[in-house]
């Protein structure tokens, strides 16, 4: 892997200090650990990973800088950058400004692998931090409504609190009172339910963990779609699951793949009927009736995502589970997708006995969700019939697309995306099928986040690929395109004109 004729000149930046060995080390690392999968910097990540787990980089060890790895090693600089950033993740290396980049060691304390979720979610719990530059980040990297701007105004009273059934607000099946409101709004869709069928969930994340719990044991598959939502990997990963691809084109996740998923028994099948995360494609009609009837036949529990259904620039087709009679479906909604990030409420619709089985589960999370939050969904519902909110978010979010796509016109015009039926975001393929991953860490430096496969895929397929989020304000989406624009623009001067 590694580019031996430059480790003399890496010896030479500290004399003191073993460079030269280090590099040797990681050299033998990559040879026994052999991991030749998915893209260059997590390849280079694992063999960091390997040498540490070996004590081959003990404690306290201080690993090349960025440019002078890269330097020896043949690749770019932000190659390293996002490959030390995944080891910063994981709790195997830290960064000391000014100092360098240092090896912490596995008995760190810290939470297992893969507990931790993705950097997106990394990013949510840190939103404090100053860009690289010295202001904030544009965030087209996270799918969520993050101003409650827009929402009708709603009230709820110390007297509302004291009618909520029970009285003590604890109660894992949700209020009755939005389980019938949620009830009915799935009807709507063209899935009939029942009050029964429903539990509410603090939301649809919160959903998917319940799913896992339901069905999942540590080693089982679970087919999932590829791309997909972030925080289905983050879910049935903790829950010990081994993931099966299933591929998504155009026209949402492929009937075939679902078919070859399932001929392995899986524990569960996941997928979204749309519009997807991150590709905004929605199921039509055929394929939902194809996949209802396979997963039917093969008696597998599906859970399908239905939680950007309402956000579809038109109305879709019924969920998938509306052509599944009483077979193990669970139809995953979100309320904070559609009215405010902060409401956190979703739910499950499922046939009775797996609805209990959902409630019994949920019990053991949170004892039931906040009643407030779920006064306030309830109130939110009733004002929302045909007309009225869900037809101003829709538009609104779809103006707000409307500005993202023109700026990458204007700005990278040579960047291809499909346009989306609905959701948040796009899936971006910028020119030259590259390191998408490393030019996402030269965009942190320009002050712009965006997605990568790294938080999307268990396949490793989709290596040149960007989610980008248009649920951002307006002014945001312009000058987030702006500083996207100005990192390919810093990417093309270093690499110098174009061979004659």
């Amino acid at each position: 892997m590694l580019d031996r004729a430059n480790l003399g000149q890496l010896a030479q930046v500290e004399a003191t200090q073993t460079l030269l060995d280090v590099v040797e080390e990681l050299n033998a690392a990559t040879t026994a650990s052999q991991p030749g999968r998915g893209p260059l910097y997590q390849r280079l990540a694992r063999s960091v990973a390997a040498a540490v787990d070996r004590g081959i980089l003990p404690r306290g060890t201080r690993l090349p800088a960025e440019r002078q790895l890269a330097a020896a090693l043949g690749v770019s600089r932000g190659t390293v950058v996002a490959a030390y950033d995944d080891l910063v993740a994981e709790g195997v290396v830290e960064r000391l400004r000014g100092s360098g980049t240092f090896v912490l060691g596995p008995d760190t304390l810290g939470l297992p692998p893969g507990r931790e979720g993705s950097t997106l979610v990394h990013r949510l719990v840190d939103r404090s931090s100053d860009g690289p530059l010295g202001h904030e980040i544009v965030d087209l990297s996270i799918s969520v409504l993050g101003s409650a701007a827009g929402l009708p105004d709603v009230q709820v009273s110390t007297a509302d609190l004291q009618a909520t059934v029970p009285d003590t607000g604890y109660t894992p099946w949700g209020l009755p009172g939005l389980r019938h409101a949620i009830a009915q709004h799935v009807t709507g869709w063209g899935l009939p339910t029942r009050p029964e069928q429903v539990v509410v969930a603090t939301g649809a994340q919160q959903a998917l963990s319940a799913a896992a719990s339901c069905w999942v044991r540590p080693g089982d598959f679970v087919a999932v779609d590829d791309p997909t939502y972030p925080g289905v990997i983050a879910a049935f990963t903790q829950a010990g699951a081994r993931l099966l691809p299933m591929a998504v084109d155009d026209g949402g996740v492929r009937p075939d793949e679902v078919a070859r998923a399932l001929a392995l028994r899986p524990a569960l099948v996941y997928l979204q009927s749309g519009p997807h995360s991150p590709t905004g494609q929605a199921l039509a009609d055929p394929r939902r009736r194809a996949i209802a009837e396979l997963v039917t036949a093969a008696r597998v529990p599906l859970v399908e995502d239905a939680a950007l259904h309402d956000l579809a620039w038109r109305p879709p087709p019924p969920p998938i589970a509306a052509w599944c009679g009483d077979a193990a479906v669970a139809v995953l909604g979100s309320l904070s997708k559609v009215y405010w990030g902060g409401l956190r409420v979703g739910f499950v619709r499922a046939p009775e006995p797996v609805a209990l089985r959902f409630a019994r589960v949920k019990a053991t999370h949170d004892l039931g969700s906040s009643a407030v939050s779920q006064l306030v969904a309830e109130r939110l519902l009733a004002g929302s019939a045909p007309g009225g909110f869900l037809d101003w978010r829709r538009a609104d979010l779809q103006a707000r697309y409307d500005v993202l796509a023109a700026g990458l016109h204007r700005h990278l015009p040579d960047w291809e995306w499909t346009p989306p039926a609905g959701g948040m975001s796009i899936w971006a393929r910028p020119p030259g099928h590259g390191d998408a991953a490393a030019f996402a860490q030269v965009a942190l430096r320009h002050g712009v986040a965006v997605a990568t496969q790294g938080a999307l895929s268990c396949s490793g397929a989709h290596g040149d690929r960007l989610r980008i989020s248009f649920s951002p304000e307006p002014e945001a989406l312009e000058e987030g395109v702006r500083r996207l624009a100005a990192a390919w623009g810093a990417i093309a001067a270093a690499a110098g004109p174009p061979a004659h």
